[in-house]
């Protein structure tokens, strides 16, 4: 694990996907120990969220956590795979829907990067359920 494996995602972003937009902000706090994420998805569909995420010694990779306005929460974790892209995922079924959920950052630059929120009923087969890409602002 290198703790600075998500420095790409430190930073002030202008958020895009189909039928909205965000805004996000990753600023590393308490004493560059803890990512902290503040998302804003804007009308039509407003919501707020906050991610922590924290370097996890014992697994190599990461915990995130998630909470936001819609009185989501979950608990997550991943990292960095070999193909460069960024993994974190619920290591259980949640919510309602029972289903594993997971976000993959890929196509990172330093200018911007994408995201994807996907589920499965089974961690084989994903399906997209929210595409956002990310530019800096």
């Amino acid at each position: 694990m290198a703790a600075d494996d998500l420095d790409f995602w430190l930073g002030t972003w202008d958020c895009t996907w189909e039928g909205g937009t965000g805004a996000n902000s990753v600023t590393r706090e308490l004493g560059g120990q803890v990512l902290v994420e503040r998302f804003e998805a804007f009308a039509p569909d407003a919501f707020s969220g906050l991610s922590l995420s924290v370097p996890d010694a014992l697994t190599g990779g990461w915990r995130q956590t998630w909470v936001d306005s819609t009185g989501s929460y979950w608990a997550f974790v991943g990292g960095r795979r070999p193909d460069g892209t960024v993994v974190f995922g619920t290591p259980d079924r949640v919510d309602i829907e029972q289903l594993y959920k997971r976000m993959v950052f890929s196509d990172i630059r330093p200018d911007g990067f994408s995201w994807r929120w996907e589920t499965s009923p089974d961690q084989e087969e994903w399906a997209l359920r929210w595409a956002i890409g990310y530019r800096r602002a």
